[in-house]
């Protein structure tokens, strides 16, 4: 009989092996927009196949309540948090990491979806996001929900609402639905919906990576009908593949060392994708010194 954690882990797709890489605060540090947000463009998104049922805003509203003054911060905690964002490629979901304030649940939970807004937006320049400016004001979980209060009249169309349901449930370790308040008093509760999620999706290198002689390449695979084995290339800056493989998939992770050593310096990109379904491929742009 499996353990009540692990069906959690798996319904989330979120090892703790994933989040906590050894390079990735310091590589994804580097790489995250400065305070002055980035603006980029609004993308309009397929529909989206999330399950939604209107309840009733007011109450609701009530009974969740309002959350209090932030928790006093722990000295010597840590100042920074790496978080699981997911963003939009191809009518499917892709999962990002990216750098918050720490703090307590809640808040790292709010910044994390601050992350979707499109001014903030990816680092991956092959994903896109559905979240307009100011989308997100707060996160309350309670009565067996989580509640977002949003910026904006209603959540956006297309897979706008899988983002910020998969994103907020990955950084609180939740599978419990989520709410969302919007501005104007309406009240939508979303479910999780796997079914969207890439069928693969790299975690390490972050875009932009510079690498020596070996390139680490790992990632996960969607926990609704995960393939057994992946595909992968690295192409070189004219397209051209240069190295090809496959390797296996195991617990829904998979990982593989390319020895980069002999090509020559410049930009690559390494894909990945189930056998036979290049076109759902998830890539990283890395820089071969």
């Amino acid at each position: 009989m499996s353990h009540p954690d692990d069906d959690l882990r798996r319904l989330l797709g979120d090892a703790v092996d994933d989040l906590t890489p050894r390079d990735r605060l310091g590589e994804i540090r580097r790489r995250t927009a400065p305070p002055a947000r980035r603006r980029r463009p609004l993308v309009a998104l397929s529909a989206g196949l999330a399950t939604a049922a209107v309840v009733g805003g007011i109450a609701l509203v009530g009974g969740l309540g309002l959350r209090g003054d932030d928790e006093p911060p722990v000295a010597g905690a840590p100042k920074e948090a790496v978080v699981g964002t997911y963003f939009v490629k191809d009518a499917l979901l892709y999962r990002e990491f990216q750098v918050v304030d720490a703090g307590p649940d809640a808040d790292r939970a709010l910044a994390a979806l601050r992350r979707l807004e499109v001014d903030a937006g990816p680092e991956d320049p092959d994903y896109t996001t559905g979240w307009p400016d100011g989308a997100f004001r707060e996160v309350v979980v309670a009565n067996e929900r989580i509640a977002v209060r949003l910026g904006v009249d209603a959540v956006p169309s297309g897979l706008a609402a899988q983002q910020a349901v998969h994103t907020v449930q990955g950084v609180l370790q939740s599978t419990a639905p989520v709410v969302f308040l919007g501005a104007g008093g309406t009240s939508t509760e979303h479910l999780r919906d796997n079914r969207v999620v890439a069928p693969v999706n790299i975690s390490d290198p972050v875009e932009g990576l510079a690498v020596g002689d070996v390139l680490a390449v790992r990632g996960r695979v969607a926990p609704h009908q995960p393939p057994r084995r992946i595909a992968w290339q690295l192409r070189d800056p004219s397209g051209r593949v240069v190295q090809d493989g496959t390797t296996s998939v195991a617990d829904l992770a998979w990982s593989l060392d390319l020895d980069v050593s002999g090509e020559t310096p410049g930009r690559y990109v390494v894909a990945v994708f189930p056998l036979g379904r290049p076109a759902s491929d998830d890539t990283r742009t890395v820089t071969v010194r």
